[in-house]
């Protein structure tokens, strides 16, 4: 795919996500399993592009070592009465989710962000560069410091009220961004999970998240700055997750425990 970046920077929805713990990571299927999981997106997500050409937005996914940006941009040609920033970065966030949930399934902690900023980028000739990926990348490594995709401060606000307004109804679209206790926003990859969505796909997932920070909580890490470090993002995972369970299974546990 060529893309039309003669003029240089255009602005486009950037996100990158890291996948965590790579420094202790040596086994081989692990690795290959990030990488898999990260070609399966690319090759869905633009099966899903070119299957509805009636969109007005694209994607495109860089990806290195166990790391990838993301970028959201309006196809070439689109009028400018017909974009939207905050819809192509609500767009964003809801299919994004889907990526970060199937790490988490697979067992792998996910840290990230999502910014609007100008950017080039030409796949072509893999070529990627700009303050979109420059602000990204900082916002992962100095901010989000959870297992979380953070939005960027300077859009957050506009984005939740222009989100809530849009995609408010809960029953349906639940709600794709959530204010945590700092102040800052971030993509509620467990939504689908929350709504009660494929739940058989989801059957064990709360299950399996709860024991692996079980484990983690458990080991003795280097040094103390190291333990901390590492605890807080599987203390703060532990309770996203059972904050996040779907309200039908809440309704049945409170029910059983007033009967």
């Amino acid at each position: 795919m060529t893309t039309d970046n003669t003029h240089g920077f255009r602005k486009a929805v950037t996100i990158f996500i890291d996948i965590l713990g790579s420094q202790d990571r040596e086994n081989f299927d692990e690795w290959y399993k990030i990488m898999r999981i990260f070609a399966d997106t690319i090759t869905r997500e633009k099966s899903y592009d070119e299957a509805h050409p009636h969109t007005i937005y694209k994607r495109e996914i860089h990806v290195f070592s166990d790391c990838a940006y993301i970028i959201y941009d309006y196809k070439l040609g689109i009028e400018e009465c017909r974009k939207n920033d905050d819809e192509l970065m609500c767009i964003a966030c809801y299919n994004t989710e889907k990526v970060l949930a199937e790490f988490l399934r697979n067992g792998f902690l996910i840290r990230g962000s999502l910014t609007f900023d100008d950017i080039y980028y030409d796949p072509d000739h893999n070529i990627w560069f700009g303050p979109a990926m420059n602000r990204a990348y900082y916002l992962e490594s100095k901010v989000a410091k959870y297992p979380r995709v953070i939005i960027d401060p300077r859009f957050a606000d506009k984005l939740a009220e222009y989100n809530n307004k849009k995609y408010g109804s809960w029953e349906i679209n639940g709600s794709i961004l959530k204010k945590d206790e700092d102040g800052l926003y971030y993509i509620h990859y467990l939504n689908s999970y929350q709504l009660g969505f494929n739940r058989i796909e989801n059957l064990d997932l709360e299950d399996n998240v709860l024991s692996l920070c079980r484990a983690e909580l458990l080991k003795n890490r280097v040094t103390p700055e190291l333990q901390k470090s590492i605890n807080e993002k599987y203390e703060w995972l532990k309770k996203y997750i059972l904050d996040s369970r779907p309200y039908d299974d809440l309704f049945i546990e409170f029910g059983n425990e007033s009967n």
